[in-house]
């Protein structure tokens, strides 16, 4: 529920003003079938297979570990925010290897910071997401999951915020002391500039890329971000193995 009036609290703006409104009418077709897929998957399918599927085959081949973890709130807390947050953080540039590449290609056709597309991706490659297996396995070691899944939801939030157009300058006092620990959108827009190598692969935290060499600041945005992938909309959605790196 935090997440969804998040997701409108970014989107109003795109509603409300003449520029946003303009922005909406270029969107295309395409544009349209290859996100709201994606926020549907991410945002219903994706907890409902935590939730339905993963914690119920955990909790019967594993009794004795359910709940097994009594951590004190900020840990819980911590563990996803900050654990989760680097194991996504490897996994999102392991998604950028060329090997790979093609299964992340299509989040990178977005052409402009708009909060809906962030969840634009292949049918199937939320799946393949460190949230998915690691918030459902520590969901089921905790004993108090609560604090853990305060930090899930403010994740979300994030992701959302991150991919829109919302946000301090990166140079404004709240933009500097955001900027010390969070990933602000202008940040995550210089990682979409064209396909996305030039770094800023963190989610929550803009540490792990400082502490493996692979932040950039000073991006001067062009007004197109992203990188087609050259491919048919069900391609991209279904099947994207041929996407030019």
């Amino acid at each position: 529920m935090v997440a969804l009036v998040a997701f409108w609290a970014l989107f109003l703006p795109l509603l409300t003003s003449p520029t946003g409104r303009a922005r909406l009418a270029a969107r295309t077709l395409r544009d349209w079938v290859l996100d709201l897929p994606g926020l549907a998957i991410q945002g219903t399918l994706i907890p409902l297979a935590g939730t339905l599927l993963l914690l119920p085959v955990l909790e019967t081949g594993l009794p004795n570990l359910a709940r097994s973890w009594d951590l004190p709130a900020p840990l819980s807390f911590a563990l996803n925010f900050v654990g989760v947050d680097y194991l996504y953080y490897w996994n999102h540039r392991l998604l950028h290897r060329p090997g790979l590449w093609p299964l992340h290609a299509v989040h990178h056709t977005m052409r402009d910071r708009d909060v809906l597309g962030t969840a634009r991706n292949t049918l199937w490659t939320s799946f393949l997401l460190v949230y998915l297996w690691a918030n459902s396995l520590f969901l089921f070691l905790l004993q108090d999951p609560r604090p853990f899944a305060a930090s899930m939801t403010i994740t979300a939030v994030l992701d959302l915020w991150r991919h829109s157009s919302v946000g301090p300058a990166p140079q404004s006092a709240l933009g500097r002391i955001l900027g010390w620990a969070l990933i602000l959108p202008t940040d995550h827009a210089g990682h979409h500039v064209g396909d996305g190598t030039s770094g800023n692969y963190g989610a929550n935290l803009r540490w792990w890329d400082a502490l493996h060499g692979t932040q950039r600041q000073g991006h001067a945005l062009p007004d197109v971000l992203g990188a087609p992938t050259g491919l048919p909309w069900w391609r991209e959605l279904c099947w994207p193995f041929g996407a030019p790196r």
